[in-house]
């Protein structure tokens, strides 16, 4: 059998980007000090969480050591602005794809105030130096803004440990190549005192039947990841002049999440996570040269040609089966699935097209 995995991939670029070829609504950062500051981050968890693939929803777990008196600094979450099929214009003074911003700290609520802010420089002698977007000289709205976004608030840290918990949840940005991409600054942890995060932990949930890769920018070995769950993962190497272009680790998760742990973690690049968009497309009339969709969300986006065969028509209707691993005993279905990366088979499992999603009896229905 020839390859069959076809991926129609158009270079991408996060600074220059088409309008139409997609929405980059946000990424996410770290809490950082306005100013130079003694405190030293002792502790992180780090939750990121994909919901029915419209939003990712952000919560992270502090512990802070402040080695001296009680202090107030103004700490900051600098939200980059979107690109793309967007509008960048704020809404009612928010970032406009941001949500249910939160910060709690030594169990109170803290009230923030959002400003615009045209460069990096925008730290002033530990204050916020932000822009009046009704005179600023730059584009304030349409698909490219020449500002972002920081959310600040004053932190009271007293002497010893701090326990700050954050939250925030974000429009899932997508593009011609991305099914969807989640983006978030680890770097912003050098900001503070000790050059680290002493106690480092990741925990990435995206859902069950999903394939994403997430670039080794802050680790080197798949090895450094846990499955909780069923799943498995592989490494790929980037190529120079493609979508690929960094060395990452392609994840196949069946059901469960991710967890990373790094004690004394100097984190030397950002977390970039994404799935590609994939095409389901005959070659050359060859009846099995397609790639079916590990994602149940990929699915029900793609625009698919009447099957050119009893034997596609068989292996499209079976494709819900083979998200969960069942075993086939049919030559032609078997052939197939077992090339396909994803595929992970389960002796246990017994099929039956009741208990799979209403998405997926459908999509048997449609195919019988």
């Amino acid at each position: 059998m020839r390859k069959f995995l076809l991926f129609i991939l158009i270079l991408f670029c996060h600074i220059s980007i088409y309008a139409n070829d997609g929405a980059y609504f946000a990424s996410g950062n770290q809490l950082i000090p306005i100013q130079e500051t003694d405190i030293s981050v002792q502790k992180e968890i780090l939750n990121i969480k994909k919901i029915n693939n419209q939003f990712i929803e952000v919560s992270v777990y502090y512990e802070f050591f402040n080695p001296g008196a009680d202090k107030e600094i103004i700490v900051g979450f600098e939200a980059m602005s979107p690109q793309g099929d967007v509008d960048g214009a704020p809404k009612k003074g928010l970032h406009p794809y941001m949500h249910d911003f939160t910060v709690n700290m030594n169990g109170n609520n803290l009230k923030y105030q959002v400003s615009y802010v045209a460069d990096s420089l925008y730290n002033q002698q530990g204050k916020i130096k932000s822009i009046d977007l009704k005179t600023f000289g730059g584009n304030t709205s349409g698909n490219y803004v020449d500002f972002f976004y920081v959310y600040h608030f004053k932190a009271k840290f007293k002497k010893g440990k701090n326990i700050v918990k954050h939250t925030y949840k974000f429009d899932v940005s997508g593009s011609v190549d991305y099914h969807y991409d989640f983006e978030y600054v680890l770097t912003a942890a050098n900001r503070w005192a000790n050059k680290q995060i002493d106690d480092f932990t990741l925990n990435v949930d995206l859902g069950d039947f999903e394939e994403f890769d997430i670039q080794k920018t802050f680790f080197t070995n798949k090895e450094d990841w846990k499955i909780n769950g069923i799943g498995k993962k592989k490494d790929v190497k980037g190529s120079p002049n493609g979508i690929k272009d960094k060395d990452a680790v392609t994840f196949y998760v069946q059901d469960g999440s991710l967890t990373f742990h790094k004690k004394n973690f100097k984190p030397k690049g950002e977390l970039f996570i994404y799935s590609l968009n994939t095409y389901l497309q005959s070659m050359n009339n060859n009846e099995i040269d397609f790639y079916l969709p590990f994602s149940i969300h990929q699915q029900e986006k793609l625009a698919i040609d009447e099957p050119i065969s009893s034997l596609q028509r068989k292996i499209f209707r079976n494709l819900p089966f083979a998200r969960r691993g069942f075993v086939f005993h049919d030559k032609d279905l078997k052939s197939y699935y077992e090339q396909i990366p994803w595929y992970m088979p389960n002796p246990a499992y017994v099929a039956d097209s009741k208990k799979v999603s209403q998405v997926e009896q459908k999509w048997i229905s449609k195919w019988k």
